[in-house]
């Protein structure tokens, strides 16, 4: 049979122990019906909407797949959308402006015509009027003379003031000309690079220039109609031809050399080299032709 003093004693140590837990335990409040649920922490709150309002979404970027959030998403869209619009804007304002251009090319267009008509006018004028006689005129009616005296010195003024008309008129359309030439230039030299973009060094941009310069002057062409040449399509055709003229003249100066070799004498028994001879027949048929085709061949027999 069990001591019941140790039972006591168990017991009151289980009591005691529970005693001191709810000590560093305090009890929750009791919570009034009706009382809201304490909420989340704000932190797991925010993560938590945040994933769910951020969600991942899956794009191909150069054929793979990406996962990338959709406000990231939404932010290069909206990048790109501005990029787009203000792309657009600079098109319409260009547009505008050549179109305000145009329009002011043909006033002043319409503008020299005029003042060509009027100085033929006034010059048929005051031809007839040099066929007067002057001296019978004030002799006969001085009041003729000096009406027709102060229509000659209005006419000469006025002629004056057409060919100064005229010459202000031909400066502006010559600095027309020369702004509308170097923009002509300045996307000439934007195509050139985005084809050429190792011609953003300006010494070997310089360099190569002077080369083409040469070459073309030894193709015959006139120092005037090469320092004329400003189309990216052109000088990037001229530098293609360039290169090539200088692979061949590589390639035939190669077989020269190649020719120039003292033949090897084979000793008895020993046995003919089929690449050796495929290479000399190649290096042959190279220095009769010249082409590109049996220069390659002659290079690939070497790999």
């Amino acid at each position: 049979m069990d001591n019941p003093e140790t039972e006591s004693n168990a017991l009151n140590m289980d009591s005691a122990a529970a005693a001191f837990g709810d000590l560093l335990t305090p009890p929750e409040p009791e919570k009034e019906e009706g009382e809201p649920v304490e909420a989340a922490e704000p932190e797991t709150v925010e993560a938590e909407a945040e994933a769910e309002d951020d969600p991942l979404v899956t794009i191909k970027v150069d054929g793979k797949d990406v996962e990338v959030k959709l406000s990231e998403l939404k932010n290069g869209y909206q990048r790109q959308a501005d990029y787009t619009r203000k792309t657009m804007e600079v098109a319409e304002q260009r547009k505008a402006a050549e179109a305000e251009a145009s329009k002011a090319q043909q006033e002043r267009q319409q503008y020299a015509t005029n003042l060509q008509r009027m100085q033929a006018q006034l010059e048929v004028a005051m031809q007839e009027q040099q066929n007067i006689d002057w001296q019978q005129l004030i002799n006969t009616d001085p009041q003729e003379y000096m009406r027709q005296r102060h229509l000659l010195e209005q006419r000469q003024a006025a002629l004056q003031q057409n060919y100064a008309e005229q010459q202000h008129l031909e400066k502006v359309n010559q600095a027309e000309q020369a702004k509308q030439h170097q923009a002509y230039l300045a996307e000439q030299r934007e195509q050139l690079l985005a084809k050429l973009p190792e011609w953003k060094d300006e010494a070997k941009a310089k360099a190569e220039t002077a080369q083409i310069r040469e070459y073309l002057m030894n193709q015959g062409f006139d120092a005037q109609t090469v320092d004329s040449v400003a189309d990216a399509k052109m000088v990037i055709t001229a530098r293609k031809a360039m290169l090539f003229d200088q692979m061949v003249a590589k390639a035939q100066a190669t077989t020269k050399k190649v020719s120039a070799l003292p033949t090897k004498v084979e000793k008895p028994g020993t046995g003919a080299n089929p690449s050796l001879d495929r290479r000399t027949s190649d290096f042959q048929r190279l220095s009769k032709s010249g082409s590109v085709e049996d220069a390659a061949r002659v290079f690939g027999s070497f790999i």
